[in-house]
């Protein structure tokens, strides 16, 4: 692998380079390709524009080559093209300059169109200082629900597998969705929630991995306004080196809304964006310590029981779920009873049984789950099909679009 590095030969241009070099070699690479796009196809500027971008690369010695590339066309497009056909997976721009086309200004569309994670530097000494091994690098991840915040998750850790990283897993929640989804009291729209930010600390501590040998910390933060002004803000307060956010590629108008554009915007630190389409390792895999498992306590239902211990680890909490409607009248003593009754013989996990009031059992189930910090839900479908489904609906298909978390389903015979 390569990392491209986009420059407009400017002053600040070798920011970037420098950055790129320190992790090429921190990476084992065989080079970096330094590239200028010229927007004018104009021979004389691209022969003006040669003795400069030879000159910065001469500039910068340490033992890893550094191939120039000088191409016309428009910036954004032509960088990520060029990155598609080296086959490389990091692109490095700088920030700000005072060139006539500075990559500064299209670091956005470069986000945008990118298949690989894009750096945005701003002070590069953060950046050399981690390479050197001299202190860690002061990392914020952006945690949200999306599949590309996995993406940035294993990111960081590939980082932290080449140098010293403390990683600060910041998070912007609004009360009221928050308590919806956790199935608390609803308290305020506005002011942040001290039981809501307990549970998304430890949350946002399981969703990153459990190997915390190293700094790692959870910022929830309460959300009024737009969700990147947010985490700038958060990033100033913990004083990070960088931010690094996922990026739904939001193109045209929509860009208006999106989070990375914002903090690309007004970050005063350096910033990384990695695609939904990026192919990175897979650096931690997922552990499953804690199950929930939902059971009406019919005995095909009650079959969904054993797949969530053999789901988890032997040092794994199980929690049997039974939901009863508001005002049904039972035993709630007895129904725990039998609820305790059915984890399979000899299992090693602990075991937890409730019995939850509430008339929507899919919602119920989800809010349980997200409130008990469970990493899987087990559950049954009972196959209904045709008119049946149509009028009863499925709480197996319910669950799924309530819950963030992975379901099994256990389908019928």
């Amino acid at each position: 692998m390569s990392i491209i590095v986009g420059t407009d030969i400017s002053e600040a241009a070798g920011n970037a380079l420098d950055v790129a070099l320190a992790l090429g070699k921190l990476r084992g690479d065989r080079e970096v390709v330094l590239v200028h796009v010229a927007e004018d196809d104009d021979d004389a500027a691209l022969a003006a524009a040669r003795p400069k971008l030879d000159a910065l690369a001469a500039s910068r010695k340490g033992g890893l080559a550094i191939r120039t590339e000088l191409v016309a066309g428009p910036v954004d497009q032509t960088l990520v093209q060029l990155a598609e056909t080296e086959s490389s997976d990091l692109i490095v721009v700088n920030a700000r300059s005072r060139g006539k086309a500075p990559l500064g200004r299209n670091a956005n569309l470069i986000i945008s169109r990118s298949h690989v994670p894009v750096i945005v530097v701003r002070d590069p000494k953060p950046w050399l200082a981690y390479a050197a091994h001299e202190r860690p690098l002061r990392l914020m991840l952006g945690i949200d629900d999306s599949a590309v915040c996995d993406l940035g998750i294993q990111w960081t850790h590939r980082m932290r597998s080449l140098g010293k990283v403390d990683v600060v897993l910041g998070a912007i929640y609004y009360p009221d969705d928050a308590a919806e989804h956790y199935g608390f009291d609803r308290k305020s729209m506005v002011d942040r929630d001290p039981e809501v930010e307990q549970v998304m600390e430890r949350d946002l501590l399981r969703r990153y991995g459990t190997d915390l040998s190293y700094n790692v910390i959870a910022r929830p933060r309460v959300g009024i306004g737009r969700i990147g002004d947010h985490m700038v803000e958060l990033a100033n307060e913990e004083k990070v080196d960088a931010i690094l956010i996922g990026t739904g590629q939001k193109t045209g108008i929509g860009r208006l809304g999106s989070v990375s554009s914002v903090i690309v915007d007004a970050a005063t630190q350096s910033v990384i964006c990695v695609p939904p389409h990026a192919t990175i390792p897979t650096m931690t895999v997922p552990v499953l310590r804690c199950a929930l498992v939902a059971t009406d306590l019919s005995q095909f239902s009650n079959r969904a029981v054993p797949y969530a211990f053999a789901a988890c680890e032997p040092d794994a909490e199980i929690h049997i779920v039974h939901i009863i409607d508001d005002n049904a009248k039972v035993d709630v003593e007895d129904v725990r009873k039998q609820l305790l009754a059915l984890p399979p013989v000899g299992a090693k996990q602990k075991v937890t049984a409730h019995v939850i009031r509430g008339d929507n059992a899919a919602k119920t189930v989800a809010q349980t789950a997200a409130r008990l910090g469970v990493d899987i839900i087990c559950i049954c479908s009972h196959g209904r099909s045709g008119i049946s489904r149509a009028l009863v609906g499925s709480v197996a298909d319910r669950l799924l679009r309530a819950t963030r978390l992975p379901v099994l389903v256990l389908r019928p015979a």
